[in-house]
């Protein structure tokens, strides 16, 4: 599990809040989370800093919200949003910096980019039956049946696409998902069938640099979000939302059009100056101008993989290449 995923549930409560300040007590949180909070974070305040090296951190820091006012006697906690806070003096808490700020040009060289997506790709080829192989699945499986609007079809691509998510992440008790059986997925995939958005499958990283298909690419990230948020709420009183990890996790598979913004990959483009790491448009076209970078030695490297029975997109070799920088990273520091 990427750092911090236990705690998206945090990060949509305080996003739905909209409030300045939420004052919360600590079995509050753990009502939110569906699970309990770390021992620790009942004895050290360290573990309620605004630091990225506290995974629980990324639960309110990933929603735009800093921590005060915190009270271990009293076991409670405030999150005050992050724009709200006074700028005057020394009264604004800082963001304690784990991974290197964004560079004016991408750090990461060519030739460790390529190893690690071949790392990655071995990975795929290693188990005949690995979840590494559920991306291919699911990515074939759309692109097959990408003119289809049967209900058969949509049945077995929610069913393709909900496997997917859950080899990826994508169930665990805070999700909304865990709740939901497959069929909550068709909805999605009509979306996605629609042939308007036919010219995102296995774009290229020329197209991501144009002002219609990314108009394309918001549009259908806020009907993906929208349609999880028609369905019957999972947890009474909150509406289920679709994090941008879950939407471009669904992206990725189904149509291989961005990388699974998830806590590695954002973790990896921050470091090596590709992206600010927030998924919209900006970072898509940032993702895409690396790739254009090299594009010599990617297209090669996606040309060998390929050979193997699924054409991968551009966006998915970056996914794989950002994915395995990070988890090597936090591998070696654990």
């Amino acid at each position: 599990m990427a750092k911090g995923d236990k705690y998206i549930a945090l990060t949509a409560y305080l996003k739905k809040s909209g409030k300045d300040i939420v004052k919360m007590s600590f079995k509050e949180i753990e009502s939110v989370l569906g699970d309990p909070l770390p021992e620790s974070a009942y004895k050290y305040p360290a573990q309620w800093s605004n630091s990225e090296s506290q995974s629980l951190a990324f639960g309110w820091l990933d929603a735009g919200y800093m921590s005060q006012n915190l009270s271990i006697a009293n076991q409670s906690i405030d999150f005050v949003k992050r724009d709200s806070i006074k700028r005057d003096g020394n009264s604004q808490p800082k963001i304690i910096k784990k991974r290197v700020s964004v560079e004016k040009e991408p750090t990461l060289p060519v030739d460790e980019a390529i190893r690690c997506i071949r790392t990655y790709f071995n990975e795929t080829i290693k188990d005949s039956h690995g979840r590494y192989l559920s991306w291919c699945h699911c990515y074939n499986a759309f692109k097959d049946n990408r003119g289809s609007r049967d209900e058969k079809i949509v049945d077995y691509l929610a069913l393709h696409l909900a496997f997917y998510l859950a080899s990826w992440g994508m169930y665990r008790g805070s999700s909304f998902l865990l709740q939901k059986d497959y069929k909550a997925h068709i909805p999605v995939v009509e979306i996605i069938l629609e042939e308007k958005y036919a010219p995102l499958l296995g774009i290229t990283a020329e197209g991501l640099m144009e002002d219609d298909k990314l108009d394309l690419l918001e549009d259908v990230s806020a009907k993906i979000r929208q349609a999880y948020a028609n369905e019957q709420p999972s947890f009474e009183g909150v509406t289920n939302n679709a994090t941008d990890t879950l939407v471009t996790k669904i992206l990725l598979g189904a149509l291989g059009c961005v990388p699974a913004y998830d806590r590695y990959y954002v973790q990896a483009v921050r470091q090596y100056g590709i992206s600010v790491g927030g998924y919209d448009r900006r970072s898509v076209k940032d993702v895409a101008k690396y790739y254009l970078k090299y594009q010599d030695e990617f297209e090669k490297v996606r040309s060998e993989l390929s050979a193997y029975g699924t054409e991968y997109p551009v966006m998915k070799i970056m996914d794989m290449c950002l994915w395995q920088v990070a988890f090597e990273n936090d591998s070696e520091e654990s």
